[in-house]
């Protein structure tokens, strides 16, 4: 019986770690996602200001972050 208990037990420790760290980096990814938008929310207000064009911002949105069409439309969207 304790044989069978040890082997039940003998990878929890490494299952509950992996777990932990798996968390971990989640939360690290959307943290990261989450200071990528508000940097892409910042430079749009900031173009903005500068009075540039909704389809120059877009174009720039797309250049320098990857964003799709779709996704920099709706960014743009939410600034307004």
């Amino acid at each position: 019986m304790a044989h069978s208990l040890g082997d039940a037990l003998s990878g929890f420790g490494s299952e509950l770690l992996e777990q932990i760290r798996e968390n971990s980096t989640a939360r690290l990814d959307e943290v990261a996602f989450k200071e990528k938008i508000i940097g892409i929310e910042k430079a749009i207000a900031a173009l903005r200001e500068a009075e540039v064009e909704d389809e120059k911002i877009i174009f720039l949105l797309q250049k320098h972050w990857d964003l799709r069409l779709s996704e920099a439309k709706e960014l743009l969207q939410q600034e307004r």
